[in-house]
């Protein structure tokens, strides 16, 4: 099953939006995006199938902690949280759950 990757999206304020999906075949994509912005310190943030903007799919949207932390535009989705983590690049560390975190974040991985 090719993954449903949502790599277009604009920012507005605190939420993007969708405008388009974008099937990506590349296994490597996310891995080579990551190393792209490694000075920025990626993280990638799961949520839970229960969001607004993609209910029913797991979803990993990578955020950047330099110079703030902030979301980006690269997202992808998938209908399994064991499928979704195959897809995110090698190596990561999945960081404990905060109890603070909100009720839709799964976990975060570094």
């Amino acid at each position: 099953m090719v993954p449903d990757v949502l790599a277009a999206a604009v920012q507005d304020g605190e939420e993007a939006a969708m405008i388009e999906a974008i099937p990506i075949a590349d296994p490597g994509y996310f891995a080579r995006l990551h190393w792209r912005l490694r000075a920025r310190l990626p993280v990638w943030v799961v949520y839970r199938p229960i969001t607004r903007e993609y209910p029913g799919a797991w979803v990993a949207r990578m955020h950047v902690i330099l110079p703030e932390l902030r979301p980006t535009r690269f997202v992808v989705t998938h209908d399994t949280l064991h499928e979704l983590r195959a897809l995110l690049p090698p190596g990561l560390v999945l960081a404990a759950r905060d109890a603070n975190d909100p009720p839709e974040i799964e976990e975060v991985w570094l």
